[in-house]
């Protein structure tokens, strides 16, 4: 236990884990006036109703992290959503109206310390997303649901790389025993322009240690910095 902690710790805060969580789906049906919002349920699925509330309906159902059009949310707790080219209802504590999964279609590039790597989507395994890192060469799971956004390691541990609802002074810890690192949202809707472009609604993490990672949305980890000094940073996204 002791060994993969040391090598996590090494990666994480070196390579910043092959650049974890960005995910930019397609919109289930183009709509200006529509937001996307995210299915984010623990098991099973989401039920789509015909009207807003649990005596409609049930015309169909939703997968965890599936991407919807979102025309309007009641103060009643029901989303107006796009289903099948159809309107329809969800629950609106079922939605997340962000993402930072990473997207399955895209190709992550990375440079760390002088050096450049890829992250690309290899599969699913055990309901997770499996990635390939170029560097070192390992794999790591990702899997997302309304309490945050996890990364993990077949038959090993796994831990949040943020916790959600999203809100600044948010705080968690990464669950590893004896480890003792604490995490805080220190920023939220921020503009960060690294090589690979200008983003914005960017998040930031400030870990105990001094570790600070920017995350954009549907896009994932950007920059890690540690006492001022970038020791990581997306540099390109292209398309399988």
């Amino acid at each position: 236990m002791e060994k993969k902690k040391l090598v996590y710790f090494a990666f994480a805060f070196v390579l910043a884990i092959s650049a974890l969580f960005g995910f930019h789906p397609a919109q289930s049906e183009a709509a200006t006036s529509a937001k996307v919002g995210y299915v984010s349920i623990d098991s099973g699925v989401l039920n789509v109703r015909s009207g807003p509330g649990t005596n409609y309906k049930v015309i169909g159902s939703l997968k965890n992290n599936v991407s919807v059009s979102v025309y309007s949310q009641s103060k009643s707790g029901w989303s107006q959503i796009g289903f099948k080219g159809k309107r329809a209802y969800v629950s609106s504590k079922y939605l997340r109206m962000y993402s930072y999964l990473m997207d399955k279609k895209k190709v992550y590039t990375y440079k760390a310390n002088g050096e450049t790597f890829k992250s690309m989507y290899v599969g699913k395994y055990s309901g997770w997303d499996e990635w390939q890192s170029t560097s070192p060469g390992s794999t790591y799971l990702l899997y997302e649901n309304n309490k945050g956004l996890y990364i993990g390691w077949r038959e090993s541990e796994y831990y949040a790389e943020i916790a959600y609802p999203i809100k600044v002074g948010k705080t968690w810890s990464d669950g590893f025993e004896g480890s003792g690192v604490t995490y805080k949202i220190t920023g939220t809707d921020g503009i960060l322009t690294t090589a690979a472009g200008r983003f914005r609604g960017v998040v930031t993490v400030k870990s105990s240690e001094g570790f600070i990672a920017y995350y954009a949305p549907n896009t994932g980890i950007i920059k890690q910095t540690y006492n001022g000094k970038t020791i990581s940073e997306l540099i390109k996204v292209t398309t399988k």
